[in-house]
């Protein structure tokens, strides 16, 4: 299969409620809104307070009757829409963890900010979201580092 890095438009969107990590109904409650909904999760991070999902550009309209009827569902939470971003798909490069750490440091070192990232390793994918205003920088230190054949 041929390596090849994909481009996703996406935007984040954070759910906090007070301890949230830890009461594993809510958590549930919020992927089967999005699934009845039918808004793909792209990419999740999780911390005591709050979940943010990175959803695809594409389904920006469903997210409206998310945040209502997750609203409804769920007292005390609240819901931000965060920075609009670019995802970036890093399949079929056969990465280790190392060549994971190449390549945020490579990133980190050319002052681009990484939002989000996340290895699929039985599916040889690394995803790393990135500021929409840095995509571009961030797409040619990737491209560059796939094309030099080097696997660090």
């Amino acid at each position: 299969m041929e390596n090849k890095i994909r481009e996703i438009n996406a935007l984040r969107i954070t759910i906090g409620r007070r301890k949230l990590a830890r009461d594993r109904k809510s958590i549930q409650i919020i992927f089967q809104v999005l699934e009845e909904c039918g808004i793909p999760c792209e990419c999740m991070a999780i911390n005591i307070d709050w979940l943010a999902v990175v959803v695809r550009e594409a389904v920006r309209e469903k997210v409206g009757g998310f945040v209502a009827e997750l609203k409804r569902r769920l007292s005390q939470v609240n819901i931000s829409m965060g920075e609009e971003m670019v995802l970036f798909y890093l399949e079929n490069w056969n990465v280790t963890s190392r060549g994971i750490g190449f390549i945020i440091t490579s990133l980190s070192l050319q002052n681009v900010d990484i939002v989000m990232q996340r290895y699929v390793k039985c599916e040889d994918r690394l995803v790393v979201g990135v500021s929409a205003d840095v995509a571009g920088e961030a797409g040619a230190i990737l491209r560059e580092i796939m094309e030099s054949g080097e696997r660090p």
